[in-house]
């Protein structure tokens, strides 16, 4: 049985194409940034930072759109929508769906380029 896949594979291979021997280089940049959002989004819920966690998900949703990751893009939009409204303080199952979400991304990424 295959697995569901997080990511858009032909916008991915597109991608690869595209940047060539930068590629494992930008995925291992978007990896650890995609982490660095994370915790943004944790510290913003913890601090009621709507600010802050706008900017995050805003980050998050642009690079994971670059990738094909459809699902972490529309959870990162509805967050940032959701921080629009200053109503961060309501949504920390949304938080955990990205989270899980772009550990599922980073898990096919790692290995997509393996």
């Amino acid at each position: 049985m295959t697995q569901p896949s997080h990511i858009s594979l032909p916008q991915f291979e597109e991608l690869r194409a595209l940047l060539d021997e930068d590629f494992v280089d930008l995925m291992h940049t978007y990896m650890q940034d995609s982490l660095q959002r994370l915790s943004e989004m944790e510290t913003a819920y913890a601090n009621l930072d709507n600010r802050l966690g706008y900017n995050a998900a805003h980050g998050l949703k642009g690079a994971s759109s670059n990738l094909g990751a459809t699902e972490l893009t529309e959870l990162c939009y509805k967050l940032q929508e959701i921080c629009r409204t200053g109503h961060i303080n309501q949504h920390e199952q949304l938080i955990e769906e990205i989270k899980a979400e772009c550990h599922a991304v980073n898990d096919q990424i790692q290995s997509l380029i393996a």
